[in-house]
């Protein structure tokens, strides 16, 4: 994606609606760690766009890693989401859930506009590029944004905690 933060369109969509299995700040971390790698490229140095972590490989190696600052930080992330009125569970099973989805969504997403990606490495073709086109994966994350917004401020109107 052009810009990173569409990722978090389906990332909150997903986390909100499966808020009891799916801890939302994994799943919306996961969704743009990814880049950090294709950041420093596009910055910082001359190497490719979408280089080893945006293979499913990579990503989840990845997720490994946010499994681990969630989990040391459940606490203090507990803090925040009560502050947002997100009732979440920071137990192994929902941020390892969380993570893996948030990463590998973002491949596939990926995948589908990205003729430089290799998601199933060390397969070096994309057999996902061009099965949508770049506008309804686009679409498909404001929506998504949409869509997980709007259930995030129902919930705050009727005044629970999520």
């Amino acid at each position: 994606m052009p810009f990173t933060p569409f990722h978090l369109g389906p990332g909150l969509a997903i986390g909100m609606l499966f808020k009891k299995h799916i801890n939302i700040a994994s799943i919306l971390l996961a969704s743009i760690i990814i880049d950090i790698r294709a950041i420093y490229c596009l910055f910082f140095s001359n190497c490719p766009l979408h280089g080893p972590l945006h293979t499913f490989v990579g990503a989840t190696v990845s997720a490994m890693f946010v499994i681990a600052g969630i989990y040391m930080f459940r606490r203090q992330l507990g803090k925040i989401s009560d502050f947002f009125k997100i009732h979440q569970d920071y137990s192994l099973k929902s941020i390892t859930a969380g993570a893996l989805i948030g990463v590998w969504l973002h491949i596939l997403l990926d995948a589908f506009l990205y003729s430089d990606m290799f998601p199933l490495w060390p397969n070096l073709t994309n057999p996902f590029l061009g099965m949508f086109s770049n506008s309804i994966i686009y679409n498909f994350c404001v929506l998504c944004f949409l869509i997980g917004g709007v259930l995030y401020l129902h919930k705050i109107a009727k005044n629970k905690n999520i």
